[in-house]
């Protein structure tokens, strides 16, 4: 009798677990996910194409010699914006870079058969293709950076080289439209996903912080999430990421530090900035 009702009680808790996390997938994780699929193309300029939404956003930078594609967005989304690189390169040879490992960003790398495909030197493959699935595997990893020249336009390809969102973030800056492609280092008013898997680190997003305004001119931001906007997006990303390292070690100042940010897309427990708090209150354990 004493085990059937622990039996019965594990069961109870175990429909409750079920129940909550149904609720937060339906209440929190589906609209972020229906949103963040819904996709905007911006004629940057001749040359120049950013795709929002589909995953993660991408850039289209086109020559009469080549194109290069910024991260290849997921599901149809990816499909999608396959299209319109097709479109836009037609014969021309193609060259990818994924700023990370996330398949939001990278699972699009299937379609591009052929083509070169960048990405940080930090990760593992077997752990890439568990991501991202078959087909998607980078053929050139970049260990410091890579300089192209595409049409008139330089294109600096920077691994961070120390972890941030993942341990091999990766920056795309051109250098004469002063344009920066961030990845998820940088969002634009949404709460960072940190992930112990992917070695995410407070630390190491304030030093991108830093290495972004030391290295680069920036007029132009395209976070990995959200409207394109200006190096603003940098220093509201530098000062969440300040608040919560104060609220970590504040209770006081907590409260108010993260009602600050309630206007920010968030998931409770995991993209928050209630997460973000705890993320770094495990990192000073260590």
């Amino acid at each position: 009798m004493k085990f059937k009702k622990i039996l019965i009680r594990l069961l109870i808790l175990a429909g409750v677990v079920v129940l909550t996390c149904g609720v937060l997938y339906a209440i929190y994780v589906r609209p972020f996910i229906r949103e963040m699929m819904v996709m905007k193309t911006i004629h940057y300029d001749n040359q120049l194409t950013i795709v929002t939404g589909g995953g993660g956003n991408s850039g289209i930078l086109a020559s009469d010699s080549l194109v290069l594609v910024v991260d290849t967005k997921m599901d149809e989304g990816a499909t999608a914006f396959y299209d319109t690189v097709r479109q836009i390169a037609g014969i021309k040879p193609v060259i990818v870079v994924n700023t990370h490992i996330h398949g939001d960003h990278s699972k699009g790398n299937k379609l591009y058969k052929n083509s070169t495909i960048i990405a940080g030197a930090k990760y593992d493959k077997a752990q890439w293709l568990s991501e991202n699935g078959e087909g998607t595997l980078p053929t050139q990893w970049v260990t410091d950076s890579l300089v192209l020249k595409v049409g008139d336009e330089t294109v600096t390809i920077l691994n961070l080289g120390f972890s941030a969102h993942t341990q091999s973030d990766v920056l795309v800056y051109l250098q004469n439209r002063q344009v920066l492609f961030t990845g998820d280092v940088v969002l634009n008013k949404a709460a960072p996903a940190m992930f112990k898997r992917y070695l995410s680190s407070s630390k190491g997003y304030l030093a991108a912080f830093d290495t972004m305004e030391h290295r680069f001119n920036v007029k132009t931001v395209v976070p990995g999430h959200g409207a394109v906007g200006g190096r603003e997006l940098i220093d509201d990303y530098r000062t969440f990421f300040e608040d919560m390292y104060v609220a970590s070690v504040d209770g006081d100042k907590k409260p108010q530090l993260l009602t600050k940010y309630n206007t920010w897309k968030q998931i409770p427990f995991m993209m928050s900035p209630d997460a973000t708090v705890s993320y770094i209150k495990r990192e000073k354990k260590k």
